[in-house]
């Protein structure tokens, strides 16, 4: 033993006993569809994979956590999460790799799978920068109603690297109280927060408007330059009920290439600007409310007695919620040579979540375009209905 490295006693003192804890847990979210569409062009009736994410989160120390997971739902498998976090302090934590940029509560904050509407809000779509590869630091002091995000990434969208030589910053400060403060038994809880995110684009498609089924409907033109998204987002939790208000803006330079010289200054063109606002109600009919975690609302039975319910045939009481939102989208205004676009949107849904790891329920979505999509010029009014069956083990 007195021969053996120092380094490698510390290792085996500080790792977990795996008979003691599982520190390497496997993801598995799997979503179910059965979808009715306004139109073909919009996406195809009947039942599809909405998703099936696998992957493996490893917590091998309390202070460390490495994380992978890839979506399978799709033509070929995309990456979702590839990262690196460690806590440096007790309030300080830095994570390194591919993962969900920090503007958005209702993006960056709450699991896909575990939404009261199962789909982001247009705003969202339109407007979060969704993930990059980069490096994040994020700062809870315990004893400070404060929550802040600092972010410094490709601004890609890509784990592969840039498609320029500037990188993308994004930063988010909240304030918290209550059970938004991690207080799991307060009646009430209030979370205040904004956002932003500037990166320099290089002839990039702008933000468009996109349909809660990936439908996009209004197709901005090129940008490139500086891009500057902001968000200002407000949540009230009172007993089960809770409402979110979301809002953001965006400017995105423009310029082209009139002379096919790439080391001559390209021609500068009108600045385009997009704004929108989102506002959502949810209501916990019965169950345990939302607390200010990611995961959804919980029975008032625990995991035994609704495993037990099931074994004797019988379903668990779980936890009922009904939501709604309405919302309204400006894109692409400012710019006398592009067609601007937008819409009015609103959804309703009803959520059983039966078990831990078990869901159902029913969304529809419906829309009115400003512009109409170029694939149907004669129509500006879309609809959807969708019922969903979520597996989670996450």
């Amino acid at each position: 033993m007195r021969h053996t490295p120092w380094f490698l006693l510390w290792a085996l003192a500080s790792a977990p006993a795996l008979a003691d804890e599982a520190w390497l847990r496997p993801t598995l979210v799997g979503e179910l569809d059965y979808r009715q569409h306004a139109s073909d062009v919009e996406g195809f009736d009947g039942f599809t994979l909405a998703r099936l994410r696998l992957g493996a989160e490893a917590r091998p120390l309390p202070w460390l956590v490495a994380r992978g997971v890839a979506e399978w739902a799709q033509e070929k498998p995309a990456l979702i999460d590839a990262f690196v976090a460690v806590t440096v302090l007790r309030d300080v934590r830095l994570s390194l790799g591919y993962t969900k940029t920090p503007l958005f509560p209702s993006a960056h904050d709450e699991n896909l799978q575990a939404r009261a509407i199962p789909e982001l809000s247009g705003l969202a779509q339109s407007f979060w920068p969704r993930r990059d590869l980069g490096l994040e630091a994020r700062w809870s002091p315990m004893n400070l109603p404060v929550e802040t995000w600092v972010r410094v990434g490709n601004g890609s969208r890509s784990p592969l690297g840039n498609d320029n030589q500037l990188p993308a910053l994004d930063a988010r400060v909240d304030g918290r109280w209550g059970r938004s403060a991690g207080v799991p038994e307060s009646f009430w809880g209030v979370r205040v927060g904004a956002g932003a995110h500037v990166e320099s684009a290089y002839d990039r498609a702008g933000i468009g408007g996109i349909g809660p089924q990936g439908f996009v409907y209004y197709r901005p033109p090129p940008v490139s330059g500086t891009r500057t998204v902001t968000e200002a987002h407000a949540r009230l939790d009172v007993g089960p009920v809770r409402v979110a208000a979301e809002a953001a803006a965006a400017w995105e330079r423009r310029s082209r290439d009139t002379d096919g010289n790439p080391e001559t200054p390209r021609e500068a063109l009108p600045e385009l600007k997009s704004q929108g606002a989102s506002l959502e109600v949810s209501w916990v009919a019965w169950g345990k409310p939302r607390d200010d975690g990611p995961s959804w609302p919980r029975a008032n039975e625990d995991s035994t007695q609704a495993l037990q319910a099931l074994r004797e045939g019988q379903l668990p009481l779980g936890a009922l919620e009904v939501a709604a939102r309405v919302e309204r989208l400006w894109l692409g205004r400012g710019a006398s040579d592009v067609q601007s676009g937008g819409g009015t949107s609103g959804a309703l849904a009803v959520r059983w979540w039966t078990t831990s790891f078990l869901g159902v329920g029913v969304a529809g979505y419906v829309q009115r375009y400003d512009t109409a999509p170029l694939e149907e010029p004669d129509r500006r009014t879309s609809w959807l209905v969708l019922a969903r069956t979520t597996v989670n083990f996450n």
